[in-house]
This record gives C-alpha cells, sequence and structure tokens, in this order.
C-alpha cells in the first residue's frame, strides 16, 4: 500500500485535530491513508462554514441540550463551589463540579414569514433564563419566539400568558414578558454553544448575591451517527480485507464503499453488522475503500480512506 509523503500526512494531521476540536463524531485521518479528493472537499466546506456567521437554518432541528448553571449561592470554604445556595431548579444535578447540570430536549423550528426568527420549544424545563433572576421564572417548558441578529446574538422572547411571577417579586404577571439575549457560537453543523445574557424585567427591589453566576448552554444535534473510524486494508490474492472500529454505544450497520479510480464515484459494495469486510474477486488495480456507519435510518459521515493495489 502506498504511503503518504511527510507533508501530506502532517496536512491529515492537522485536519484530524480540527475535526476532533469540531465535534467528536468527525472521521479520522491517520497515518498511511490516502487523504483523497472527496475527504479533503468535505474538511474544507465544513471548515469554511464553521468559521463563518451563524445562520438561521443552521439551528432548525432536534438538539440535546446540556446547561451548565449556577444560580445561587456563595463561594464554599469546602470547596463546594458557587452553586451551593439555597435555590433549587427541577433537574440540576451536582457531579461534583463547582456548578450544577440539568440537560433536556429541544425542537427548533422555522417560523413562517421570517428569514431570522424561530421557535424554541423544550421538552422538559424552562431553560432560558438569566441565573440572578432564574428561580423568579415559571420551570414549565416555555414556546419561546428567538431571533438572530448580526450571526452570533440570538434575542428571544416568551409568551406574555406563559409567565406568572410571584407578587413578591414586584412584576405583577399581567405586565411581565421574559426576554433574553445570548451569545451564540457554531463550533460545527453539529454542536453550538449559547451564553445567556441580560434578563428584560422589572424586578422591584431585586438585590441577590451576582457573584459566579451563570448559564451556559451546550446543543448537540440529535439523531447523529458516529463515524467508523482506523479504516485498515489488507490485501492477498484477489482479496482486500477492510476493517475499521466503532466507538460510540449504537446499534448500527455498516456500509462499505469502493471506488476504482481516483476520480472515479464510490459504489456500495457491502452491508454488514461487523466491524470486518472481506471484497473478494478482484482484478489487478487500485481500489479506494470508505465506511459509513447506518442507524436508525441516519447515515454517518464517511470515515477515513483506505487504498488498496491488487497486483
Amino acid at each position: 500500500m502506498k504511503k503518504l509523503s511527510n507533508a501530506a500526512f502532517f496536512l491529515g494531521l492537522m485536519l484530524a485535530c480540527a475535526d476532533i476540536l469540531a465535534s467528536d463524531l468527525q472521521s479520522t485521518i491517520s497515518p498511511g491513508d490516502i487523504v483523497s479528493s472527496d475527504l479533503l472537499s468535505e474538511r474544507f466546506s465544513e471548515a469554511a462554514k464553521t468559521n463563518s456567521q451563524l445562520k438561521t437554518e443552521d439551528l432548525i432541528g432536534n438538539w440535546g441540550v446540556n446547561q451548565s448553571v449556577c444560580i445561587g449561592g456563595a463561594a464554599s470554604g469546602e470547596g463546594l463551589g458557587l452553586c451551593d445556595g439555597n435555590v433549587v431548579l427541577q433537574g440540576l444535578v451536582n457531579n461534583g463540579n463547582f456548578f450544577l447540570n440539568r440537560t433536556d430536549v429541544w425542537e427548533i423550528g422555522a417560523l413562517s414569514g421570517s428569514e431570522s426568527r424561530v421557535s424554541i420549544k423544550s421538552e422538559g424545563f424552562n431553560f432560558l433564563f438569566n441565573p440572578i433572576f432564574g428561580y423568579l421564572v415559571p420551570n414549565d417548558p416555555v414556546l419561546w419566539t428567538c431571533e438572530l441578529a448580526g450571526g452570533e446574538v440570538i434575542i428571544c422572547l416568551a409568551p406574555e400568558d406563559n409567565l406568572s411571577y410571584g407578587t413578591s417579586s414586584g412584576c405583577p404577571s399581567d405586565s411581565c414578558r421574559l426576554h433574553v439575549m445570548m451569545s451564540a457560537h457554531r463550533y460545527s453543523n453539529d454542536l453550538i454553544s449559547l451564553n445567556l445574557g441580560p434578563l428584560d424585567t422589572n424586578i422591584l427591589n431585586a438585590d441577590g448575591n451576582k457573584f459566579g453566576l451563570f448559564n451556559v448552554l451546550e446543543l448537540r444535534r440529535q439523531g447523529l451517527v458516529a463515524v467508523p473510524a482506523f479504516v485498515e486494508v489488507s490485501v492477498s490474492l484477489e482479496k482486500a480485507t477492510v476493517s475499521w472500529t466503532f466507538a460510540a454505544e449504537q446499534d448500527a450497520q455498516f456500509e462499505v464503499f469502493r471506488k476504482d479510480s481516483l476520480n472515479g464515484e464510490y459504489k456500495s459494495v457491502a452491508v454488514v453488522s461487523s466491524l470486518q469486510y472481506e471484497d473478494g474477486g478482484l482484478v489487478p488495480g487500485d481500489y479506494w475503500y470508505r465506511v459509513y456507519a447506518v442507524s436508525g435510518g441516519n447515515r454517518s459521515k464517511g470515515s477515513n480512506v483506505r487504498k488498496a493495489l491488487i497486483d
């Protein structure tokens, strides 16, 4: 099997590092790979989009949400962190960190008649609150109307009739509407981070500990299938044996694709349940192999590319 030049290998190594930073579902690039044009074009296209501003269509879909939040308490001399106060929200857990976590599912959909507005519907909790005043806001799911501004700020407005503040807050329910601003950072097609900003609500005589309060939301697109990694090919006589790894705990099958020229098109040659495929009856020539995982009707991104030479 033909090896890469040092320059090509280090290019592949840099791309692999970029993949790891962008998403844990990207394919791998390892020594001995053929960094083919189809793999490079995918990477460059993804890199160009990742470094661009967030667009409304990037938000559309179903997301798994992980919330890292601190909504009260003070620095603890026992090392318990900044979030050991008496403010409690349903679903929050302490994983031994200096902050609290909880998870949920979001459905983000486009709003008709607008190119920049979306609706955000949470499954379990009301996530979009400023941590300073979060405990004054109902914890039930709220259907938000949100608008993207400048590719990096999301402004959300909650329905008036979904909020009921206590009278002690100094904000009658018929005159308050929750309004939040979030800075948004897009790491890849499938990973977005949101940081919540000020709360646009009038709270009379508000007094609270503002030290170390934050609310960070990490959105990972649901339905993704992990990518088969570290594809290897060994040859013997008229046979090429393709093998790979699959670290995810997903019920998946694997579709093996092959092409017989550098500029040719990949064609599916097999769907298997194991981590290996023997491709027999090959005539002398060059062959390129790539593997995809398939689960629940969804297909992963393509694996690294390996070339086999049949003499």
